[in-house]
């Protein structure tokens, strides 16, 4: 099987994905610089103080959008459109009733708050800030679970322009209702929301194309449903609301053993959990890529595509980490400042303990990455057992060891003997649990397949011709089967010259096609991938002859069918 198409899927979803999860964490990142230098450390402490309100949303969101789009992507890898669109229609029907439950916490309010460890000094600021945020619930949870489907049916472009115009809408209303208006820390949260409400409805506008395979419909979720999302997602959602508890009980320890300093620690927290927003941006890019784009190997049991985009995910993760590892060390004393802390003696503690943070960084990118392969191979368990050490029991278990003596220091320190651990772990269970076997005996293929690359150009059909002729006699295929195989492959190989190419690109060797052929229940699959422009062979302007033969080979199969996924032009035929 050849691995280029593999490697260009994913850099294309990858190039996407992290634009569209810095854009979200430079959005994140702009808000506390607002607040911070608008507002004060006590803004910083209320924002600090919220972030388990957002990362709940994101945990709705996520569970319901990632483990819906496991299968989502499996079933549109497999050509099962049917049952991709129906499992798409229980998504956003649960998706929806998730939203609206996640506006009950307005009738406790005052519970909420002191759940979230909000003293009374920091009471109005919180109030005017999370209020506003609360109403706005059903619209974060769903930008999270159309971001997720829009990826999934082939569109990651339009997740970033999504996340370009939350930003950007964010930016412009911070300005306007901060700085302008005077609107104080309600103007954060206001702007916020309204950004959030045009990113679902910018989503949304993914389901007006012709090209899009899923259909936005909304049906009542089945118990059935219900249990295979929330089994198939928790593993990655589930990270949110373990990082809610750990950031809720470190600030509560940062609040009660910092005494004076109490207060702008837990502001240094929240200044060095919004820096580290950087790497986890790249690294959030780097899983929803691969998510995506192993969700669909798995359903065409393509093995050596699976572990080429695991390999490419991982080295994204190890150089890009340690960059941005590099930087943060470096530029720590300037980062610090430039979040409004000012201070000698915090903007000293501060920088030390991004410092001593950022030697987690790379860690975190390999265990990110690992977790969210297990989780697109259907080793849910697996990954939810590792999100719950490595987020929350083992981080909680050595910062509670640690913050009481040390302070901030302790918190940094505990960081990265948690993601070291688990990488560690990570490589043992690699070691004893091997992941190539289990992909091979769960989604292989079990009978007869050939497959082979090859370059789009007319003296392809020669070789072609040949390796399919010598493949039929060493499966025995019948003289009228065999000619119509090689007939259909030269006929639709023509029309990618034609249809899909223009003169300029007819000469580019970064044009190739995959023939693939597979025996099924005693009739043979025939699958034909390129990487050429958009184009549907049945629906081109040919000439009369091009329409006849077209037409001759849609009444010989048993089934013919195109479609666009990925980045790829996919033709399916049973003969």
């Amino acid at each position: 099987m050849d691995t280029r198409f593999a490697g260009n899927a994913y850099r294309y979803f990858l190039i996407w994905g992290i634009s569209a999860s810095l854009t979200v964490t430079l959005c994140t990142i702009m808000d506390s610089l607002f607040i911070g230098n608008l507002i004060g450390s006590n803004g910083l402490a209320v924002a600090s103080l919220s972030t388990p309100v957002f990362l709940l949303y994101a945990l709705l969101g996520l569970t319901v959008g990632v483990g819906a789009n496991v299968h989502i992507g499996r079933l549109l890898g497999s050509s099962d459109m049917n049952g991709a669109n129906s499992l798409f229609h229980s998504q956003i029907g649960l998706g929806l009733i998730v939203g609206l439950l996640s506006l009950s916490p307005l009738l406790f309010k005052d519970a909420y708050f002191t759940l979230l460890g909000v003293t009374e000094e920091l009471y109005p600021l919180a109030e005017q800030y999370l209020t506003v945020v609360m109403w706005a619930a059903p619209a974060f949870v769903m930008y999270h679970i159309l971001s997720v489907s829009v990826r999934t049916d082939s569109n990651p472009r339009l997740a970033t322009i999504a996340s370009v115009v939350v930003i950007g809408t964010n930016l412009t209303l911070d300005f306007l209702f901060m700085k302008v208006l005077g609107f104080g820390i309600i103007g954060a949260s206001a702007s916020l929301c309204i950004a959030e409400g045009l990113g679902v409805l910018v989503l949304l506008t993914h389901f007006l194309k012709k090209q899009r395979l899923l259909t936005l419909r909304v049906s009542l979720p089945c118990l059935s449903d219900i249990k295979k999302f929330v089994y198939n997602g928790f593993g990655v959602g589930s990270a949110n609301i373990f990082i809610a508890i750990v950031m809720r009980v470190f600030n509560a320890l940062l609040l009660y053993f910092g005494g004076d300093m109490g207060t702008t620690y837990v502001g240094i927290y929240g200044v060095i959990y919004t820096i580290s927003m950087i790497p986890i941006g790249v690294f959030d890019g780097t899983s929803n890529a691969l998510s995506t784009v192993t969700a669909f190997f798995v359903g065409e049991s393509d093995e050596k595509g699976i572990f080429t985009v695991l390999k490419k995910a991982l080295s994204v993760a190890v150089i890009g980490g340690g960059f941005i590892a590099l930087l943060c060390a470096v530029f720590s004393n300037a980062l610090v400042w430039f979040f409004g802390i000012r201070d000698a003696a915090a903007l000293e503690s501060a920088a030390e303990a991004m410092r001593i943070f950022a030697i987690s960084i790379v860690f975190t990118g390999i265990n990110t990455v690992i977790t969210a392969f297990w989780q697109s191979i259907g080793r849910a368990r697996l990954a939810g057992v590792m999100s719950a050490i490595r987020n929350c029991i083992l981080l909680l278990a050595v910062g509670v060891l640690l913050i009481p003596g040390v302070n901030i220091f302790g918190l940094a320190i505990s960081y990265i003997c948690t993601e070291v651990v688990c990488t560690l772990i990570v490589i043992l269970v690699s070691i004893l649990r091997s992941s190539r076997k289990y992909v091979s005996e769960k989604y292989g293929l079990k009978g007869k397949c050939f497959e082979r690359s090859y370059l789009i150009e007319t003296e392809s059909m020669t070789h072609i011709s040949g390796d399919l002729e010598a493949l039929c006699e060493e499966w025995e295929i019948g003289m009228k089967q065999s000619f119509f195989i090689n007939f259909v492959c030269e006929e639709l190989l023509l029309n990618v010259i034609k249809f899909g190419l223009d003169d300029r690109n007819k000469k580019n060797k970064n044009y190739y096609v995959s023939i693939k052929l597979m025996e099924k229940d005693g009739d043979y699959v025939l699958r034909i991938r390129d990487n050429v422009s958009s184009y549907n062979p049945f629906e081109s302007d040919g000439d009369e002859i091009d329409s006849g033969v077209l037409t001759l080979i849609q009444k010989k199969t048993k089934y013919c069918d195109y479609q666009r996924k990925m980045i790829f032009n996919y033709l399916y035929m049973v003969i």
